[in-house]
């Protein structure tokens, strides 16, 4: 979840959906009443991010303004401390807030307990019908949704690159899996354990398990056998296999990414150096090279197509941000009404232009203004419909013993097989 706390959005692009936030802040009065006295007040609780929180103010202050019997406090907290105040208020079933904004894997460990409301039939059917496969994956149990989906959380299908290197090169951006192998490569070099260019560092947290994952589902098969994880098949032997090749054989990167903890990540130092061509991560980085590192897109680095391995543009992702309702609150109906009035399409597409990520809904995706202010986001909307959601489990559990099992294959030369048989029992007795 890095993109959490190290994301820093395109404010160019927002400053116009940003005028007007007039939203109280967290330790603003919740006193209010509209010319009647009669007025509900719910509370929202987010993480501070200084771009995502006047992008929730803005939201509240249009929610107001058309629903006036109705005020919105917003309260914000530290990544850390909102995760965790988020767990003690849910699993406690006391206090906390009517409405959350929360990362849609935590459903997975609240909805079973009755900590959120159901959503309302109706305007679930809506939801449905308007969203992308993986966006509903976690809020979803037992033929229930105890949530709505903001973003679609896509981690792979955009490969950052190194712009003034490939144009010293001489050479063109890949199109195929095999092109961008070649290029990789053809053009890595190093000196013993120390890298002077990695020509496709795939080797990180995220990263690693994602393009492992597409290459699976690219090539036909997978990983899953109804609800156990079955790894060790023909296909993930053999994929499994090629990325070990890229860094044993091939050389096209090392594992500095997953077992030096001094180092960057991958994409970071792409950004800070000259020592990667070809990068792949999500959309978030674009921003964070631009506002962060204070890079100029086009000249220092761009964002393009990522190749599958196979014939079919497959790919694994979770469910990203969304909104969930506390089945303690008091005050539901005013609570889903402000959730339905953010989720409008038009309204969720302005929020997520604003927060520099890519929208759940499928409208709000396709709409033309979404690529007028995030031009880079075309190769993903391009591909949106071969997202397949990665599971009902705990994804930080699968991106830890994904990188175990790849530093063991690498280090310890363990046959691929076996690894991953024993990346099946280890993920099976932990789901």
């Amino acid at each position: 979840m890095k993109k959490f706390t190290s994301c820093v959005l395109a404010v160019a692009l927002t400053a116009s959906l940003l005028t007007g936030c007039g939203a109280p802040a967290a330790n603003s009065d919740s006193s209010a009443a509209d010319k009647s006295g009669a007025t509900t007040t719910i509370t929202l609780w987010s993480h501070i991010d200084e771009n995502w929180n006047p992008a929730q103010d803005k939201m509240i202050a249009d929610f107001e303004a058309a629903n006036p019997d109705i005020k919105v406090v917003r309260e914000s907290f530290p990544y850390d401390e909102f995760e965790s105040k988020t767990q003690t208020s849910l699993l406690s079933k006391e206090g906390g807030a009517d409405v959350y904004q929360l990362w849609g894997g935590w459903a997975i460990d609240y909805a079973k307990t009755g900590a959120f409301s159901a959503v309302p039939d109706t305007y679930m059917e809506k939801v449905k019908a308007d969203s992308y496969e993986p966006v509903l994956g976690s809020f979803g149990y037992n033929g229930k949704y105890y949530g709505v989906p903001l973003e679609f959380n896509i981690e792979y299908g955009g490969l950052l690159v190194n712009t003034p290197k490939f144009k010293e090169l001489g050479i063109q951006y890949p199109t195929t899996w095999d092109d961008m192998i070649n290029i990789a490569k053809k053009n890595s070099s190093s000196d013993g354990a120390v890298y002077n260019l990695r020509g496709l560092d795939f080797v990180g947290w995220d990263t690693l398990p994602y393009t492992w994952l597409s290459m699976i589902l690219s090539s036909g098969g997978k990983y899953m056998e109804g609800d156990k994880f079955n790894f060790n098949n023909p296909v993930g032997v053999e994929t499994m296999q090629k990325l070990v090749n890229y860094v044993t054989v091939d050389k096209i990167t090392n594992l500095d990414g997953l077992t030096n903890a001094s180092e960057t990540e991958p994409y970071q130092k792409l950004f800070t150096s000259d020592e990667e061509l070809m990068v792949p991560r999500g959309p978030w980085t674009v921003s964070e090279g631009i506002h962060v590192d204070g890079l100029e897109y086009g000249k220092d680095f761009e964002y393009v197509a990522m190749p599958f391995y196979g014939d079919k543009k497959l790919f694994a992702a979770e469910t990203g941000w969304g909104l969930a309702v506390n089945a303690s609150s008091k005050k539901q109906e005013a609570a889903w009404k402000f959730v339905e009035f953010w989720t409008d399409p038009q309204r969720v597409l302005d929020y997520n232009i604003a927060c520099g990520m890519v929208p759940a809904s499928k409208t709000a995706a396709h709409n033309p203004e979404l690529l007028k202010a995030m031009p880079y986001l075309k190769p993903l909307v391009d591909i949106l419909d071969g997202g397949k959601f990665i599971g009902y489990f705990n994804t930080d559990k699968l991106k830890e013993n994904v990188k175990n099992t790849f530093i063991d294959i690498v280090n310890n030369k363990t046959p691929v097989a076996e690894a991953l048989d024993k990346l099946d029992s280890t993920m099976n007795a932990e789901k």
